[in-house]
């Protein structure tokens, strides 16, 4: 299939129409609107000669001419600018837009469940720090997640996921700023733009099918796509339409272990002391005496058991600072698994995406566009654990730690426990259900106008909305209390231990889902969670263009944006349980994991288990009725989660374009300052003296972004780049909630601060590109960010009752803070780990890319139609994070601090593939990797400095061939090695979080044009 890459009338002034800032201020926003359409009108009517089709047409096929046409956006833009074209008419050369955009220099992939792409980081820098904008307009994707990943991802960072590639035409990675290009981005602004009708020559019909298979979910999963464009000549003018849409429909499974955090010994009051030991764990008191603790015994059939010398060895191990800051140092520790656990996270998932496209040219220089947009992304997730969650109890939680004794015990170097063997541990089966869905919808009304031969006028007014609905969030448990003889063994295999649980849990008749016994253990649980998020944007913007002369142009523009996200989740829960009916036994509320661990490398993983069924279990106790007939499925109306954040912002800016030839160097570029102002207001319903109320808190800030670009065009066609410039990024929307939150589960408090300011940074880039010969370059880059702010979460572990907060908030399902049952995690004086968002100092980045297209035309025959790409990236940053703050009211200022780098930043990455491209058969191999990177800054809190991700290679390949001019047949396999997404917690110690594979992809798929 061939594959015409063309200077058209509509890529003419695509430079143009990138350089319009989508906003206006909405003070003059109808009398801007109303003299661009009477100027529209007038030329229209006065100019009605058809335009000329353009001459200057270059014809190339296959995948080359995506890489050619992609070069030349490059070459001839004024800033550093990475392009991916579609390599055939609704397709791209990957199945998924990140990963399409992982090829690019500086940036890196961010994968969710099952493996696939999800958000990208480019130049160290996290997604909430790159600005997505679709059809111009800057766009939001909202989606789900599981827990270790953040359970949704409700922020400013884009979720690639949402969309079906088969619906952009374009993407444009742009990494420095301009003074006409809306600010917000401290990465890059990412263009993605649908297709239209004036894309292509004429009438253009495409569909194609695809049949996907993955070696761990082992099912076919089927996608479509199909597109209908057409032109017209009439006597209006030119006239065009066109219709696009893809349907995809996938399970994604991943499968590995979990700890789901790690905690030294000491933690939850310690583990059970042997017969005679002092101090005596659990004490002897009126409370644990109701629980069967005495003397021999740390419960109702619990006697205390532990070894004395595994005991002794495990205490003497254990740093024990008051039960605050733990600092540990080599053999010191015993850092345990908080819930060793198997997982199994299988996602259910339809992706539909909907473009439709209409331009009108009334006369030459007036374009007129309306691009509308709709996508679906509907998710299912089913997640199922067995695993023993006594290590991170305390014994008025739920009996848990202080009930364990210790029968054997291994450490390393680092105080790690690589093995222990124990008594009295609760083993549990979970399982969860997620059903969530997201719902994208744009319009963008865009037209220029060219009146004379020097002014140019252009307007642009859009909408987004984002809607993520979560119906429901069951989670339900099976337990079985206080086994003996339970054990996990890491010495083997660090990433997939061997876990012994003492029991058959694949017998159902090991767990119960019922709360019989007089001490108050845990023997069943379900909880759930409905959320409703909603993010609006609306802009309007207005620009004009003045040609001063061939070699300079004058721009200015106003534009006015209007953000609004707001936030609505309640929840609900039973931490007692429910006595199932006469006749009916857990067989009857359960079903079988089966086949687990294929691929998984480890040893001593169970091939099944019992797990919950969740439908079964309905058809007993419609746990989701939220009605008073089943006690705990009632929302918790009493403490909703209420919140809305609306921005308001304003921009002006004035820039000129400049193009000279000096001393027999052609000098050309931008210069130019945006002005900015921002207000945001921020509400939240809290609970005050037992009422809620809404708390609303409003912050302004003006911000002047000057920018300059120059290239210089030198001779041999090389090109030498310097940008500079101001930006800044907003908090994310989270962040700014003016409230508190406590997290009964893990005893957490989240603290909001609608104060933040934005992280504002200064930006250096100077490259030179050499194109040493036709559709070939090699470029070498260095930038620099020196950024003057920063927000970071820190984390203290404080009484709840010092936080000054309402005991209100302690309350949920089945918890009284007057009666303290088993349920309540959290009391006033309970120590919890308190997480609060400060501004911090920030600190400076530094980089280098290197980036290679290079054609083996030099080679013979065949030879001339492989071709390689190439980039590098390092980067190396120093943030100035907060360890832990002296003072909590002003820890920008006064705090114990560490340097490390950004947060999300891998300080190298680099992508390689080789091509073949003939008329007829296409193939690419492609590696992308990024070295290990922190996700999160911890403050040593619990023990531990940072969680960090292991570095990653994907391999991926592709294959095609045109058996007729109009059928193109391909296959393309994704992550060939099945590489694992591996979670490390503390820098020294590299205890394993999270490990999971995902499996091996295999897509073949026909497409037909004609």
């Amino acid at each position: 299939m061939r594959v015409i890459a063309t200077t058209s009338d509509t890529e003419t002034t695509r430079r143009d129409m990138q350089n319009h800032p989508n906003n206006r201020p909405a003070g003059i926003r109808l009398t801007t609107l109303a003299l661009a359409a009477a100027a529209l009108a007038s030329s229209a009517q006065a100019q009605q000669a058809p335009a000329a089709e353009p001459a200057n047409v270059v014809t190339v096929t296959g995948f080359r001419a995506s890489l050619d046409s992609a070069l030349n956006a490059k070459k001839s833009s004024d800033g550093i600018l990475d392009v991916i074209k579609a390599e055939d008419i609704a397709k791209f050369p990957d199945a998924n837009l990140a990963e399409s955009l992982q090829r690019v220099p500086g940036v890196s992939l961010a994968r969710g469940e099952g493996g696939e792409g999800r958000q990208i980081t480019v130049r160290g820098l996290n997604a909430g720090f790159t600005r997505v904008r679709i059809n111009g307009i800057e766009g939001m994707s909202m989606t789900g997640a599981s827990d270790i990943n953040g359970n949704s991802n409700r922020g400013r960072g884009f979720d690639f996921s949402v969309f079906a590639s088969e619906l952009f035409n374009s993407l444009e990675v742009r990494k420095t700023s301009e003074a006409a290009i809306e600010e917000g981005s401290l990465g890059a602004t990412v263009d993605l733009r649908t297709g239209r009708p004036f894309d292509f020559k004429g009438r253009t019909i495409s569909f194609g099918v695809q049949e996907g298979w993955n070696s761990v979910s082992r099912k076919t999963q089927p996608r479509l796509t199909g597109l209908v464009s057409d032109r017209w000549d009439t006597r209006f003018g030119k006239v065009g339409a066109l219709v696009s849409a893809a349907y995809s429909k996938r399970r994604a499974v991943e499968e590995g272990y979990e700890a789901v955090d790690l905690y030294p010994a000491h933690f939850d009051d310690g583990f059970c002391s042997p017969l005679g030991a002092a101090p005596q764990v659990p004490a002897s008191n009126a409370a644990n005496a109701a629980k069967g603790v005495d003397a021999a015994n740390c419960g109702f059939g619990v006697p205390r058991t532990s070894n004395p010398a595994e005991y002794a060895e495990v205490m003497a191990r254990t740093d024990n600072f008051g039960g605050t800051v733990a600092s540990p140092v080599p053999g010191s520790g015993a850092f345990a698994p908080r819930i060793p656990r198997y997982r199994r996270s299988q996602t259910d998932y339809e992706r539909t995406g909907i473009t439709s496209s209409f331009q009108w040219r009334p006369a030459p220089g007036t374009d007129i566009n309306l691009d509308l947009m709709y996508g679906k992304f509907s998710n299912t997730r089913y997640d199922n654990y067995i695993g023993a969650i006594s290590f991170g109890r305390s014994m008025a939680a739920a009996n848990g730690k202080p009930q364990t004794s210790i029968l054997e015990a291994e450490f390393d170097g680092n105080g790690s426990w690589t093995y222990g063997r124990f008594n009295g541990v609760d083993i549990r089966t979970e399982g969860l259900m997620d059903v969530y869905e997201t719902k994208f919808r744009q319009n963008v009304l865009s037209a220029s106008h060219r009146i004379g031969d020097t002014l140019k006028v252009d307007f642009l007014h859009g909408m987004s909305n984002t809607n993520l609905d979560n119906p429901m969030r069951a989670t339900v448990m099976f337990d079985a209390p206080n086994v003996n003889g339970y054990s996990f063994d890491f010495r083997q295999n660090r990433n997939v231990p061997t876990l012994n649980y003492g029991i058959d849990v694949a017998n159902p008749n090991s767990f119960t889902f019922a709360n019989t016994e007089p001490n108050g253990t845990w023997h069943g649980q379900f909880f759930g969670r409905y959320l409703q998020s909603d993010n609006k944007l609306k802009t309007t913007a207005a620009n004009l263009a003045w040609e001063a002369s061939d070699r300079l142009t004058l721009r200015t523009g106003l534009s006015a944006r209007k953000n609004t996200w707001a936030n609505y989740d309640v929840g609900n829960g039973s931490t007692g349980g429910l006595n199932l009916p006469a006749g009916v036994g857990m067989n009857d509320i359960s079903r079988q994991i089966a086949g687990f661990g294929r691929g998984l490398g480890g040893t001593g993983v169970p091939n099944t288990w019992a797990a919950v069924d969740l439908s079964r279990l309905l058809a007993v106790y419609n746990i989701e009725c939220h009605c008073a007939d089943i006690p705990g499925s009632e929302f918790n109306l009493a403490t909703p989660g209420v919140t809305r954040i609306e921005e308001k912002i304003d921009a002006v800016y004035g820039m000129v374009d400049f193009n000279y030839d000096l001393w027999g160097i052609g000098w050309r570029g931008n210069a130019g300052v945006r002005g900015v102002d921002t207000q945001a207001t921020s509400m939240t319903l809290q609970r005050i003296a037992g009422q809620l109320q809404p708390i609303t808190f409003t912050k302004k800030y003006r911000d002047w972004l000057p920018a300059l670009n120059l290239t210089a065009q030198l001779p041999k066609d090389v090109y030498l780049r310097f940008s500079a410039g101001k930006t800044l990024s907003r908090p994310e929307y989270g962040d700014l909630r003016p409230s508190a939150s406590v997290n009964q589960q893990f005893q957490t408090v989240t603290v909001g601060n609608a104060n933040l300011d934005p992280i504002r940074a200064r930006t250096y880039d100077l490259q030179a590109e050499w194109y040493y010969e036709k559709n070939a370059m090699v470029s070498l880059g260095f930038f620099r960010k020196e950024i003057k702010s920063f927000i970071q979460n820190v984390q203290q572990r404080e009484v709840y009752s010092s936080l000054g907060l309402p005991n209100e908030l302690l309350t949920d399902a089945g918890c009284s803070i007057t009666g303290g049952t088993p349920a309540c995690n959290v009391l006033p004086d309970t120590t919890v780990v308190v997480n609060r968002k400060f501004n911090t100092p920030g600190g400076p980045l530094n980089g280098l890319e290197f980036n290679l297209q290079a054609p083996f035309s030099f080679l013979p025959g065949i030879g001339k139609n492989f071709g390689l790409l190439a980039n590098y990236t390092r980067v190396k940053s120093e943030i100035n994070y907060i360890v832990r703050p002296d003072n909590p009211a002003t820890p920008a200022n006064e705090f114990i601090g560490d340097t490390a780098d950004f947060t999300g930043l891998s300080p190298r990455a680099h992508n390689i593939t080789l091509f073949y491209d003939d008329p007829k058969f296409s193939a690419r191999v492609s590696a992308a990797h990024r070295s290990s990177y922190i996700l999160a800054v911890l403050g040593d809190i619990n023990g531990h400095d940072y969680t960090r991700v292991n570095g990653s290679t994907n391999i991926d390949f592709s294959v095609s061939y045109n058996l007729t001019p109009n059928l193109r047949l391909s296959f393309e396999g994704q992550n060939l090695t099945d590489e694992a997404l591996r979670y490390g917690r503390d820098s020294q110690r590299n205890d394993t979080l999270l490990y999971v594979h995902s499996g091996r992809s295999f897509v073949l798929g026909a497409n037909y044009k004609f």
